[in-house]
């Protein structure tokens, strides 16, 4: 089992907490308390990842669900113990000391942005539209593809509480969890209500 370089608890609070949610409102609009010059700040306004770097062969490259895929950049977590999704919503961010695919145990964390003012639609916000029994394929370094069945759905709010044994887990079956923001729009720090995450195991296939 891989050791996780002091990351703490928190830091996966933080993570989830600000992941996944560009300045950008929802279908229906900002909520009364966003203003349109905060919400027209868009990308430029994004914090930028911390970028990091990984020669194992077994480390995600690019996520397929729903007809379409998605590039995958390894991600790590800031000073304050925060990880932020890359800018581009197009692209998704796996946390670097999170678990790997095909490793047996552990959970792989994935984060994206759901959209943005200039960009448009993320594609984090395909992660809405999974059901249970859904199938995600996880595309590796080495060229392999790990198949993914999702099991189970959750949303918090942000003043809820998160799953953290669940996502800081290192041991435990292998599981891939994609976690990104949804509910409504209720303007910047927050950009939307709540925390979304998608939990998939292994299909043996």
């Amino acid at each position: 089992m891989r050791k996780r370089p002091g990351v703490a608890a928190l830091g996966i609070a933080a993570i989830l907490f600000l992941g996944g949610c560009a300045d950008s409102p929802s279908e229906s609009g900002p909520s009364e308390s966003a203003t349109s010059s905060s919400v027209t700040q868009g990308k430029k306004d994004m914090p930028l990842p911390v970028a990091a770097s990984t020669d194992d062969p077994a480390a995600p490259v690019a996520l397929t669900l729903d007809g379409g895929s998605a590039p995958i950049d390894p991600v790590a977590t800031d000073a304050d113990g925060s990880l932020l999704p890359p800018r581009d919503v197009s692209r998704l961010g796996w946390w670097v000391d999170s678990a790997l695919p095909g490793e047996g145990s552990g959970a792989i964390v994935m984060t994206g942005h759901i959209d943005d003012v200039d960009q448009g639609e993320g594609f984090a916000a395909r992660f809405a539209g999974l059901r249970e029994g859904a199938e995600i394929a996880v595309t590796t370094a080495d060229g392999s593809s790990r198949q993914y069945r999702v099991d189970r759905l959750l949303s918090v709010s942000k003043d809820g509480r998160l799953p953290l044994d669940e996502l800081n887990r290192l041991d435990g079956p292998e599981t891939l969890v994609l976690a990104t923001c949804g509910g409504d729009f209720v303007g910047p720090p927050l950009g939307y209500a709540n925390n979304d995450f998608v939990f998939a195991t292994p299909t043996g296939e």
